[in-house]
């Protein structure tokens, strides 16, 4: 009789068949239905080899109750040991996010620099290196291992341009807001009549021009020099503007200058709101993370796996080897002593263990004869009756 499944193989295995609202099926009936339809998966066909189809379902209905399946928090404070990450790991990715963070700082710049080249209102940008480097996300390779890395963490492409959008919006219209209170003659010169009149890397200029009009006790509470935060808010608006693909480090650092800016204009709608997305970004990102650490784990185990196997079929290569050429030395030694007996007694016939081709084919001609003389005997037989 099998046994139940550990509860980790069972989780690696069906986590991605629970997934979205599947991670709330409790019927065990759909649970069954979900997994047999899923046997396509070498996991999955795996698991159930193993353990048969009733004691995996029996386990996956206890952590689909535990809502395991629909969070990968809830799974990593269930099973820490499968997100956990070795230092080599931990170095690695930190060393591809830097060389991520100094390519689209690089490709910042580039667009900066044409703004101001076309006569666009551009950052006071903190000294960077200029570069044509791609903006575009890049892909590493797991120095140790050889594999492709699943670091740095990207957004999909759609998710972060809408975001850092809303995020440029939001704060247009706290700057206009802001500007209206406090810069009335500058709003009117202009006759700037709506938030969509200005962009928000004017905004940070007129600001810095102006830092006067912001009490210094929210100037403190900001946490750093009023030009940095301004620069990160202007390259925010370049990256949105300009679709420049930026890892999710950077999303969040955009996010927490931009919650900073919202606090600074004292607009405490915005500031919520962009509170809000920040932690939903955090988490979103975070959960990223947590899967990746996952697949990671799994393919370190499945690899160590696929090198077991083929030590495995190198040893019985080597042992069928080994099984040929000691069954040859053993046959030649056979023959051998066979033939020191026929060498040690030469007026003795020894009967022959091994006829020759020639006994063989003699011995076929022998026989063939006879049958064909008697098919031919039969035959006449048969005509004449």
């Amino acid at each position: 009789m099998k046994n139940q499944p550990d509860e980790r193989l069972v989780y690696l295995a069906l986590k991605n068949v629970f997934r979205d609202t599947d991670a709330q099926l409790r019927r065990p009936k759909k649970i069954r239905e979900l997994i047999l339809k899923r046997q396509e998966s070498i996991d999955v066909r795996d698991l159930i080899e193993a353990h048969n189809i009733d004691n995996v379902c029996n386990v996956a209905k206890a952590l689909l109750e535990q809502q395991i399946f629909e969070s990968t928090l809830k799974a990593k404070i269930r099973f820490p040991e499968v997100f956990e990450v070795s230092p080599a790991q931990s170095a690695e990715r930190s060393a591809s996010e830097q060389e991520a963070a100094r390519t689209e700082a690089d490709a910042i710049q580039v667009v900066a620099e044409t703004s101001r080249a076309a006569g666009k209102a551009a950052t006071q940008a903190t000294p960077l290196n200029p570069s044509s480097a791609p903006s575009g996300k890049r892909k590493f390779q797991n120095i140790a291992s050889g594999n492709p890395s699943l670091y740095p963490v990207y957004l999909p492409y759609q998710t972060q341009h809408k975001l850092l959008v809303s995020v440029q919006q939001s704060l247009e219209r706290a700057c206009y807001a802001f500007a209206t209170r406090t810069l009335p003659d500058v709003v009117g010169d202009k006759e700037w009549d709506c938030a969509e009149s200005v962009e928000l890397n004017l905004w940070t200029q007129i600001f810095m021009r102006n830092q006067d009009k912001f009490p210094q006790e929210d100037v403190d509470r900001v946490g750093k020099p009023l030009h940095q935060l301004f620069d990160s808010v202007a390259q925010l608006r370049h990256t949105a503007v300009h679709r420049l693909r930026i890892t999710a480090n950077r999303v969040e650092l955009f996010l927490v200058d931009a919650e900073s800016l919202a606090r600074l204009l004292n607009d405490d709608h915005c500031y919520q709101e962009l509170s809000r997305l920040r932690r939903e970004t955090h988490m979103s990102i975070e959960d990223i993370k947590r899967n990746k650490d996952l697949l990671e784990t799994q393919l370190t185990l499945k690899l160590k796996k696929i090198a077991a196997q083929r030590a495995e079929i190198d040893r019985l290569e080597k042992s069928v080897v080994a099984d040929m050429l000691r069954e040859d030395q053993e046959y030649r030694q056979f023959a051998g002593t066979a033939l020191n007996q026929a060498i040690d007694a030469p007026d003795t016939v020894l009967p022959s263990t091994a006829a020759t081709e020639l006994d063989v084919e003699s011995d076929l001609d022998v026989t063939g004869f006879q049958v064909h003389d008697t098919d031919a005997k039969s035959g006449r037989d048969d005509w004449t009756d």
